[in-house]
């Protein structure tokens, strides 16, 4: 990414020919002079340049002019050395291991007068602070790099947390950076979505404004990421690739499409290619027969939103999506934001990198304002009866899988006849008991704790909203079960049978996760028996439970892989 262009750099070296090279240094320009590549190597100070640099505003520093202390009789053109050419994988490379963690510096030649000089473009690093691998932490201080101090450091930690790079200025004119058929449709669609009568539509630079892709006429870098052209993209912001490859399960590569292009576009090119693998395929249930994608085009598009809005846009790197018709992943550079992990990511609330951006989509309406996302997509699964898509890190990318090759019948048809009667944890239910019939509440409660703050509470919510199942209990323990009269549309063989005690093993549980422990004078009462005794020969019975102290000063208490703790 470069921070300059090539033009605005050669009048930064032309000024140095009359100029003390001193005078010209600022915040975001640096000169350096080097005997040859060798020296540049091994220098110390380069990595401490680029960390201020980072951790400031970003910017560049030119390698090929010489200090103005070192200058005699003022002959100032003489500060104009040069530097000799190197390779400059090699100079990105071996710089970059000089730093931590990560940053994704750009180095070119450019030449001037005969001479070449190295250009080093640093760009401000948003989510961390950049230090040398030594562990020095630098600053920008006027014409100068420093360390920082502590205070510094703690200050600049919690100033990144609220910073966001979607939200930048560019001083750039906006019709020349924008793609023109990008900017059509998009003004189309949004005037179609907001019901415009063709007179009352706002032109586009209103357009433009109210969806925040500009602000006060200048164009934000999510506006750019939105609707810019490739070349201003790659060259104001960032090399921010996408990839959509497709193969059988054999793994015969039937589509494999690489491009640099705005949002608009890619969400539109990663749609047409996801149409093309998305097959039907047809599923019998009762005689009858049912026409069912490979995967919910729902939950596709809300796993490639998703990616594009939490991506990580201070580093390059690419969005890629991988489909084998068995599963598809979607990956995107950067880790989780905002204390949200592949655990809680369901029940968390959203938290945005790019605040700007997610905004630009939800005025657009291309993301939901209610963070509902992560749903979606699991809703998108489970109605098929897949699995809850897969959340993970790692190599500082995030990625998200989903199940593309099993259908339960009995699941897809029970849900498209009543589709608001079941939520995730409901489609997480009946998709665990199918042909299975029968589930332990310990083993349920597992399956949706990072859907909900109180899994207990959630599954008896549930299970009383689905007619097809029911709680049951017996001395191991309690159980949710498909009501026998569901047992066929569930594919069940055999029915899980109860006792007579059923009910209240089911009631004992209920009592000891909300309360903790109760005495045998307590669950006598709650069970409805004559006299204690009855309760004791029960509870003994009853292998969940365990009994603390003796006497009237005992307690019972559920075994600890039967309760909430």
């Amino acid at each position: 990414m470069r921070i300059k262009d090539q033009d605005s750099i050669r009048e930064i070296i032309a000024a140095c020919k009359v100029t003390p090279s001193e005078y010209l240094e600022s915040e975001e320009i640096e000169f350096k002079e080097y005997r040859d590549t060798q020296a540049l190597h091994n220098a110390k100070d380069l990595a401490e340049e680029v960390s201020a640099l980072a951790n400031f505003r970003g910017g560049i520093i030119i390698i090929g002019i010489k200090d103005s202390s070192n200058v005699v009789h003022k002959n100032w053109i003489s500060q104009l050395v040069g530097f000799e050419r190197g390779d400059v994988i090699e100079i990105e490379q071996r710089l970059k291991g000089k730093l931590k963690p990560s940053l994704e510096i750009y180095v070119e030649y450019l030449d001037f007068e005969s001479k070449f000089y190295l250009i080093i473009h640093v760009p401000h690093r948003r989510d961390s602070l950049i230090t040398t691998s030594s562990g020095k932490v630098c600053i920008r201080d006027g014409r100068s790099s420093r360390p920082m101090e502590p205070d510094e450091v703690r200050t600049a930690v919690n100033n990144l947390q609220n910073y966001d790079w979607s939200a930048d200025l560019l001083d750039l004119n906006v019709i020349d950076c924008l793609e023109a058929s990008a900017l059509d449709e998009a003004y189309e669609d949004y005037c179609s979505r907001k019901n415009y009568p063709v007179e009352s539509q706002p032109n586009k630079s209103a357009f433009l404004e109210a969806i925040g892709a500009t602000n006060n006429g200048y164009l934000t870098k999510a506006g750019l990421l939105f609707l810019g052209k490739s070349d201003f993209i790659r060259q104001w912001l960032g090399i921010y690739e996408y990839r959509f490859s497709c193969k059988t399960r054999s793994g015969k590569l039937l589509l494999n499409k690489v491009w640099e292009e705005c949002i608009w576009k890619s969400i539109k090119f990663a749609k047409q290619d996801f149409s093309i693998c998305n097959e039907n395929q047809e599923i019998k249930f009762k005689d009858k027969i049912y026409n069912v994608p490979v995967l919910d085009d729902i939950a596709f598009h809300e796993a490639f939103i998703n990616a594009i809005v939490h991506r990580n846009y201070s580093i390059d790197g690419m969005i890629s999506v991988d489909f084998d018709f068995a599963k598809i992943t979607i990956t995107n550079p950067g880790s989780f934001y905002g204390g949200v992990t592949s655990e809680n990511i369901v029940i968390h609330q959203p938290r945005h990198r790019n605040k700007a951006l997610a905004r630009l989509l939800m005025q657009f309406q291309l993301v939901d304002r209610a963070g509902m996302g992560v749903k979606r997509m699991g809703l998108g699964s489970l109605i098929y009866g897949r699995e809850f898509p897969k959340f993970g890190e790692s190599f500082d990318c995030v990625e998200v899988a989903m199940q593309a090759e099993s259908v339960l019948p009995g699941i897809f048809v029970l849900v498209q006849a009543n589709p608001d009667t079941y939520g995730l944890i409901e489609l997480i239910l009946i998709n665990s008991l199918y042909r299975k019939g029968v589930i332990s509440v310990n083993e349920a409660q597992k399956k949706i704790r990072s859907l909900s703050t109180n899994a207990w509470i959630s599954l008896k919510e549930s299970v009383e909203s689905i007619e097809q199942l029911e709680f049951c209990g017996s001395k191991d323990g309690v159980y949710i079960r498909v009501n026998p009269k569901w047992n066929e549309f569930f594919d069940i063989r055999k029915t899980f049978s109860v006792t007579t005690t059923s009910t209240k093993h089911v009631k004992l549980y209920d009592y000891l996760i909300e309360f903790g422990e109760a005495s045998n004078d307590d669950l006598t009462t709650l069970l409805e028996h004559k006299n204690s005794t009855y309760t004791s020969k029960f509870l003994k019975d009853a292998e969940y439970v365990y009994r603390i102290g003796s006497s009237r000063n005992s307690r019972w208490l559920l075994k600890k892989d039967g309760s909430e703790k």
